[in-house]
């Protein structure tokens, strides 16, 4: 099985996704039995806008309409702009009773690069420590790089093309390398009398290469869609202060369980500090079952650079 979403990042989850800076979409999910399982799933993450200098890129989350929202980064989506940033993830999985794994925690670090208004590279390492209940706990390390091209950049809309590869953590039992290229989208809903609201999506082709659990899913489609409700302005103390809530999915294309699909939603807020200082704090919630997790509690921090 693969489909399932929680934890970290890399092979153990998607990066995101995060996105001022990458972090877990980013990551999605292991799959190796329990383990993998209960590995799996993070965040992906991401960047800010176009680099007229690092400062444009730093204040990219700035409401580009009068009045308009701000483009963000998020937990699970890929970010949709270009920012320079270095970006930390944490994450810990609380999971359940039938679970051999009681908890997962995941690290990663991001060094997010635009080298113009068009091109971003990311590269990033992660740290995966199982915390098991009979057997002994594990741990490992992995990483990967990810390209980032911008397609569409206007004041109300943007849109970006990630190519990501994640390199097996063998510490945990993951011995694939995941490769994924995801569509990432956001806009700006200002327009329409929804005061501040950016509408935030991605679809993400995921496939995995090397050896795997039997029957485990080689390919697998994840994909995002989230609101996000901005209640302060740039130049307040705790700036751009922003709820928003995610809901993310995992569906294997292959394998013994074709179409399974895992669910699941992550309430979250954010705020700038000092102007350079993002952070992040939200918690997942499966929607689907079987899962192997009660939730995974996430905070990320993001400095632009």
């Amino acid at each position: 099985m693969r489909a399932s979403r929680a934890g970290g990042t890399g092979n153990a989850g998607r990066t995101g996704r995060a996105n001022w800076a990458d972090s877990p979409r980013a990551s999605r999910r292991t799959s190796q039995a329990d383990r993998t399982n209960s590995a799996s799933g993070t965040s992906r993450t991401n960047r800010a806008s176009s680099t007229r200098g690092t400062r444009r890129a730093c204040r990219a989350r700035r409401p580009r309409l009068p009045d308009g929202a701000p483009d963000l980064p998020l937990f699970h989506a890929p970010t949709n702009f270009l920012v320079r940033v270095i970006r930390t993830d944490y994450s810990f999985q609380n999971n359940l009773e039938k679970s051999a794994t009681q908890n997962v925690q995941y690290l990663d670090q991001y060094i997010d690069y635009a080298f113009n208004q068009r091109f971003m590279l990311s590269l990033f390492g992660n740290y995966t420590w199982l915390n098991q209940k009979v057997s002994p706990d594990e741990d490992g390390a992995g990483g990967g790089m990810m390209g980032r091209f911008q397609l569409v950049d206007t004041p109300a809309s943007s849109e970006s093309l990630n190519l990501r590869v994640d390199l097996p953590d063998k510490g945990i039992g993951v011995h694939t390398t995941k490769l994924s290229a995801a569509i990432a989208g956001w806009q700006d809903l200002s327009p329409l009398g929804a005061g501040r609201l950016g509408l935030y999506y991605d679809l993400q082709e995921e496939s995995y290469a090397g050896l795997s659990a039997p029957g485990a899913a080689k390919d697998d489609l994840a994909y995002d869609l989230a609101i996000a409700k901005t209640w302060t302005r740039p130049s307040a103390s705790v700036a751009d202060l922003t709820t928003f809530v995610e809901f993310s999915g995992v569906t294997n294309l292959d394998g013994n369980e074709p179409s399974l699909t895992g669910l699941t939603a992550t309430p979250a807020l954010q705020f700038i500090l000092g102007g350079r200082n993002l952070f992040m704090l939200g918690v997942d919630f499966p929607l689907t079952h079987p899962s192997v997790e009660r939730e995974v509690y996430r905070i990320t921090y993001i400095y632009c650079f």
